[in-house]
Formats: C-alpha cells, sequence, structure tokens
C-alpha cells in the first residue's frame, strides 16, 4: 500500500519526541475581533486541543459585517463569551474558554496565565495592548505570534525571547498626527483642523479640564504671525476669554446658545482682530445662535448640493445644512451635561473619574464633535465632512477588509503549526529545538516588493531594546497598584532593597515617559500619588538606571540599570506593603554591586545590612498564607516584639 510522503512525517512526527501536534497543544488568543473570530475558527477547525481568548469589548452593530461569529442578538455581550459559543457549536468536542477582560489590567493575567499555554496569538488592534503582551511572553519564554491587518496589508510576525525581534525592537511609527496648536486655535485650512479643535473643546466642556495636555481652544494672540499686531488688537475693544477658565463659570449658568455665541461669535470676532493673519488667508465670518439657525446652505463654496441621484443614501455619509448642525450641537451639549452631570454624582461613591472621555463610538460624542467641527469650517470656508467621515478621521480608524483578515488569520494559523512542530512533547515547560525554517509572512498590494503574500526571514533582537536586551531578568514586585504610591517604590524598593542611590525611572513602554528624575527635585505631591494614578498596570516594567559620578563616587553603582517589573495584586491591604517575588535576581543584583563596591573603597558598606530581612515568594497561595500570617504576627503579644524589634520585615511582606 502506497503511504504518502505527508502521511508518513505525520505518523513519525505523532511519535517522534519532537514536535506536537494540534491536538496536543493549548492555545491563548488575545482578541475577538475581526482577525481573532478567523483565527478562532481556523484553530477550531485545524482541532487545535484546547484554545483561551481573551477580550474586553461588547458586540457592536458596526462589527457584524465582518466578525462573522456575531449576530445581530448578540449586540451588547461580551464579545469573548459569544464566540467560545459560536465556535462550539461549529465544533461540539472543542475545549474553548472565554475571558473577558482587560488583558492589561485584570489581574487575572499575570505570568502564570502565559505560562498555562505552549503558543500565544496577538490579534489585537492598539500598541499599548500588543506591547503589553509581548512584555508578558518575554517574561514566561513563550512563542508569540503577532498578527494584524491595515486595509489590504497585514502580517503575521513570529516573536521567540533572545532569538528574533520582538515587537519593541522596532520603532513604532506615531499612532496620531499633530498639529501646530496656533494653526488649531487660529487659522485652521482642513476639516481634521477642525476636528481636532472640536475634540479639544468637548475635552474643556466636559473631560478633564485640568490636563495640561488638553490644549485651550481660545484663540491665541502669540500667534508668530501676529507678532507685530499686538497694540491694534488690544485697542480695538476685544478681549481674549480663555474657554478653559470661562467654563467653570459656564456650566453653573449652563446655556447652549452663550455657549454657542462664546465659540463661533465672540472668538471669532476677537480673531479677525489680528489682522496680520489674515493677509494672505480668507478671514473667518462669525455667526450667532440666531441667524446660524436660519442658514440652509451646507458650505459658503457650495459644497453638498446633491442631486437625488448622487445623495449617499445613508444618512451619516451626508453632508447637513448648517442650521442642522446648529440644532445638533445644541442637542448634544443638553445630553452630555446631562451625563457630565450624573458623572460627578457617580465619582462621589466610587473611584470613577470625574469627567466623561471621549469615545468614536458614543453617538453623543461624535455628535458633538460633527457639529463643533462643521460649525468652525463653515465660518472659516473649509468644506464640511460628513458624520461617518467624522469619526474616520477623530477615530484615526483603519479600514478593516475581511478578506484581509481571513488571509491574516490563515496564515497565522500555519505559522502556529510550524512553532508547534519545534516544541519538545518531553518536557513541561516545551522550549524551541530549531526556527532556521521559520520566517515572518506578510501580505502587501505594493507589486513592487514581490508577490502579495511574503516570506521574510527572522531578524536578530535589537541590542538595544528596553523589552528584550541581555539586562537582568526584572525584579519581580507584588503590590496593590491603588495603594502604593510613588513614593513607596522609590525608597523601600528602589532604594532600600534594591540599593540604588538617585536612579532614573522608566516606565518602559515605548513611550519613554520618566516616573521618577534623578535630575529633578522630588515633588512631594507626585510622590504621594499611587501607581495606578499613573496608569501603570500588572506588567509593567520599569527600567531604573544610574550612573556613578566619578569625582565623588555618590553613587554606589556604575552605570547599573536594573528591570523592575510591577505585579497587582488585591490581597495586599496596607499602604507599604509589598512582596519580593524572584530572590535569585535579587542575588544576582546583591553580587554584582559587592563586586563594585571593591571598586569604589570609600563607598559605605553597611547598605546591605538589611538584606537578611528579605525573603522570597514562588507563588500565589504562598502570597494568600503569608498575607494571614502577616496579620497574626501583628497581633501577637508584645513579647515578640521586644524580642525582635529590628526584624519585623523578616517575612515575605515587607514592610
Amino acid at each position: 500500500m502506497f503511504v504518502s510522503s505527508s502521511a508518513s512525517e505525520n505518523s513519525n512526527l505523532s511519535i517522534n519526541s519532537i514536535g506536537k501536534l494540534p491536538e496536543e497543544s493549548s492555545v491563548l488568543v488575545v482578541g475577538a475581533g475581526g482577525i481573532g473570530c478567523e483565527l478562532l475558527k481556523s484553530l477550531a477547525l485545524c482541532r487545535f486541543g484546547s484554545i483561551a481568548v481573551i477580550d474586553l469589548d461588547t458586540i457592536e452593530v458596526s462589527n457584524l459585517n465582518r466578525q462573522f461569529l456575531f449576530r445581530r442578538e448578540h449586540v451588547g455581550q461580551p464579545k469573548a463569551s459569544v464566540a467560545c459559543d459560536s465556535i462550539r457549536r461549529i465544533c461540539p468536542s472543542i475545549h474553548i474558554e472565554p475571558f473577558h477582560g482587560d488583558v492589561l489590567t485584570d489581574p487575572r493575567f499575570d505570568m502564570s496565565f502565559y505560562q498555562q499555554y505552549d503558543l500565544i496569538i496577538n490579534a489585537l488592534d492598539n500598541v499599548q495592548a500588543r506591547q503589553h503582551v509581548n512584555r508578558m511572553c518575554l517574561l514566561c519564554s513563550k512563542p508569540l505570534i503577532d498578527s494584524g491587518s491595515t486595509g489590504y496589508n497585514g502580517q503575521a510576525t513570529l516573536i521567540f525571547k533572545g532569538r528574533t525581534q520582538c515587537y519593541d525592537c522596532i520603532e513604532k511609527p506615531k499612532q496620531q498626527r499633530t498639529y501646530a496648536v496656533c494653526t488649531i486655535r487660529n487659522t485652521p485650512s482642513q476639516p481634521i483642523h477642525c476636528i481636532v479643535w472640536a475634540k479639544f473643546l468637548y475635552n474643556q466642556l466636559f473631560g478633564d479640564n485640568e490636563d495640561p495636555n488638553n490644549e485651550d481652544v481660545t484663540p491665541d494672540s502669540d500667534d508668530p504671525e501676529n507678532a507685530n499686531n499686538e497694540l491694534e488688537y488690544k485697542t480695538n475693544g476685544h478681549h481674549r476669554v480663555s474657554t478653559r477658565d470661562w467654563i467653570h463659570k459656564e456650566m453653573e449658568e449652563f446655556d447652549p446658545k452663550r455657549i454657542f455665541n462664546k465659540l463661533f461669535f465672540d472668538d471669532i470676532i476677537y480673531l479677525t482682530s489680528m489682522k496680520n493673519l489674515w493677509e494672505k488667508r480668507r478671514q473667518p465670518i462669525p455667526i450667532e445662535y440666531g441667524k446660524a439657525c436660519l442658514v440652509k446652505e451646507k458650505n459658503q463654496n457650495g459644497q453638498g448640493d446633491h442631486d437625488e441621484s448622487t445623495m449617499p443614501k445613508i444618512t451619516d455619509q451626508r453632508i447637513q445644512s448648517i442650521s442642522d448642525y446648529v440644532q445638533m450641537f445644541i442637542d448634544s451639549v443638553n445630553d452630555l451635561k446631562q451625563r457630565s452631570d450624573k458623572q460627578r454624582e457617580i465619582a462621589l461613591t466610587t473611584k470613577e473619574p470625574t469627567f466623561l472621555v471621549w469615545d468614536k463610538n458614543d453617538d453623543a460624542d461624535l455628535r458633538f464633535v460633527t457639529a463643533s467641527a462643521n460649525l468652525r469650517a463653515y465660518i472659516f470656508g473649509i468644506n464640511l465632512t460628513s458624520k461617518f467621515d467624522v469619526k474616520s478621521m477623530a477615530g484615526n480608524i483603519i479600514p478593516a477588509v475581511a478578506t484581509t483578515n481571513a488571509i491574516v488569520a490563515g496564515i497565522t494559523v500555519l505559522q502556529a503549526r510550524k512553532i508547534l512542530a519545534t516544541l519538545s512533547r518531553l518536557s513541561h515547560a516545551p522550549t524551541l529545538t530549531s526556527i532556521s525554517h521559520l520566517t515572518n509572512v506578510f501580505i502587501s498590494t505594493d507589486r513592487k516588493t514581490g508577490g502579495i503574500i511574503q516570506s521574510i526571514p527572522l531578524e536578530e533582537p535589537n541590542p538595544s531594546c528596553i523589552q528584550c536586551s541581555d539586562l537582568e531578568q526584572p525584579v519581580r514586585v507584588r503590590i496593590n497598584m491603588s495603594l502604593f504610591t510613588v513614593s513607596a517604590l522609590y525608597e523601600r524598593v528602589i532604594r532600600n532593597h534594591l540599593k540604588m542611590n538617585k536612579p532614573d525611572v522608566i516606565i518602559a513602554d515605548g513611550s519613554g515617559r520618566i516616573l521618577i528624575s534623578a535630575d529633578d527635585d522630588e515633588d512631594e505631591q507626585m510622590m504621594l500619588k499611587t501607581l495606578d494614578q499613573f496608569k501603570l498596570m500588572n506588567g509593567t516594567i520599569l527600567l531604573c538606571e544610574e550612573d556613578c559620578d566619578d569625582d565623588t563616587n555618590e553613587a554606589l553603582t556604575q552605570n547599573m540599570k536594573i528591570k523592575l517589573m510591577l505585579e497587582h495584586t488585591d490581597t495586599i491591604k496596607d499602604i507599604d506593603d509589598y512582596i519580593i517575588v524572584d530572590g535569585h535576581v535579587i542575588g544576582e543584583i546583591k553580587q554584582i554591586k559587592q563586586s563594585l563596591k571593591r571598586k569604589l573603597p570609600d563607598a559605605d558598606n553597611d547598605d546591605d545590612d538589611d538584606d537578611d530581612n528579605i525573603q522570597h515568594l514562588d507563588d500565589y497561595q504562598n502570597e494568600i498564607n503569608i498575607v494571614k500570617k502577616t496579620k497574626r504576627l501583628l497581633t501577637t503579644p508584645n513579647e515578640h516584639n521586644n524580642n525582635n524589634n529590628n526584624n519585623s520585615d523578616s517575612i515575605h511582606m515587607l514592610r
């Protein structure tokens, strides 16, 4: 009987110690959107033994055209749960488990969670979440496939710790284009300028008005083009009234019509007084509320004058009249004011913010930005924009193509099978044997680069990448993010236990944000804030860098870098408690420091006295037991405290 070579290979594979079959494998899929739905279907049909899926979102009507596991009756339900139910109907015998939660902040998704799976697949649509999963897979030494699509282009790239580039090895393009503030405030010339202005306005009316990143929308006389016009605009009777300041009082005497006149009449009158700005530009024309209600035209340029045959059939794709946008503005302002008042009431008894956050999928939010942007565009003689297009531009939406998603998902599953074929079947912690035959796969419609589907060789890790460089393994510190302060982190963990003198502490999320600067004096108010107020989350990596002053030997370490991984737990209830998880890493750091001290004879030698009081935690169950033990110790008779006054830190829970 003839046996095909492929069948023979599969037979050998099944009895060999190298290579896992899909039926024996467990896969974690992060994301159940466009690519995620296709992935789950393909994984199930390829008989992968165990699948888990994480997704934070609920199903929206806009998902139904390409996310085929969902139906209209599922709108409002969690994507992960519905996707798993749909897959079970396709493959009743499959083991598939949903997790509805935020992969960034949910404490369930810690290192032990990722370690359960042979392979992790990203099907995410935002950079921050992808960076987080990338970090977790590097820490767990788990293979990761990062899949994604942009229009007709897509990719399925492979990430192996220490052997390939990770997600952060290549600098990502900025997610949002920035525009000069003076252009947004004073001299818009494109629809996007008006849309950005409208989003700033939303934040000043209903959002976090104290956030310094939210620019004031009021015209700015400091515009460089207005430098020689200072005396004229100060004497013509018009004065600048900051919207940021004005709104505090106005919200108490709430009147949408007054807000309209402030933004589209008073501020424009003030703007026209800056004569230098309009020497080579069309001067904006202010409009009062009463007159604006009577304007039936759609643009001062005649844009939007369609006959019935060419007018878009979908209402959101139509350009409305100015009077329609006036009414849209008034209605949306009223709706958002009611919601804002309710949000403030909720914040009094919960940890919810006191302000609203703009959401492209919220109808009132979108109507407000659409109306505000188009009224400003009309005043400046700029073409108007439909609600449909405003959503795309304001939300930075990349068009999703179902066919591309299906191709990417199919390639990703093929990549997964290739990876499984390289895993050892004999180890509880499978390791890759050889990756020389693996490649990254890209889909591109640019025929100049070759075929539509291209295999690209894997590249070596970037030595300057913070996430996968050869720095020491991170020190894992378990804390309660909502209780632990920046001051406690700096003084107790970094300076006391890591024995660093005054390092820079950088948030290693690709943003380059500095949490604590060695060059600046410590801001007391900032240091007293809890870590969650800086949006630090479970799995955040901090890079602590310290340089030695060669003249004073002020620091005890020379050019030392230590990674610190923050792990959140709700089991810690006291603000100063924390747990050091990895003892061997601390030991390595101590050895490095002892070596450095021998090179610095003038350095103090008593800074390791507290190290003997540190014990370390290796599993979550011990953590719970230790918390209980700590509580018992705190309530023991006084003689115990008298016998051991200097060793209160000698348990795993550190104070």
